[in-house]
């Protein structure tokens, strides 16, 4: 954890003919929230940073991030020196948004706040979410929303 971007950076340094696009999280990002300043520096023309934010600690239990609700992470990577930041909250936008984002020069950072789906509970008691087909994540949505 909190390594994703800085490896992202390296390779991105190394293979500058490629573009080279990072699905990152916010739990991992704040592990090494300085990494972003570094990319800023370094500038790399090819690197894509997309970072996931479903406001919780998924890989460690679903432990739920402090001030999840409050921080833009676009902003931060703006203030940092990126010179593309932009966050989204609908999918809409991600679509209509998305091909002008990889066609710009990097490094770019694109925060995407999706639905939690990560159980808060003890690691032994919880429900697999990977073993989950695609109907059954839909259906436990649809579920949710009409509830």
């Amino acid at each position: 954890m909190g390594g994703h971007a800085g490896f992202a950076l390296g390779l991105a340094l190394a293979r500058p003919e490629r573009k080279v696009v990072l699905f990152d999280s916010e739990g991992d990002l704040l592990m090494s929230l300085g990494i972003l300043a570094t990319i800023a520096e370094q500038a790399p023309t090819n690197l894509y940073h997309f970072m996931v934010d479903n406001e919780c600690y998924a890989t460690t239990g679903g432990q739920p991030v402090p001030n999840a609700t409050k921080t833009a992470y676009d902003a931060i990577a703006r203030a940092a020196g990126y010179p593309h930041a932009v966050a989204f909250t609908e999918l809409a936008d991600v679509e209509r948004h998305l091909p002008r984002l990889l066609a710009s020069p990097g490094p770019v950072f694109a925060a995407f706040k999706v639905v939690l789906e990560v159980e808060n509970a003890p690691i032994g008691g919880r429900t697999r979410w990977q073993i989950r087909t695609r109907d059954q994540v839909l259906a436990d949505l649809r579920t949710e929303v009409v509830a």
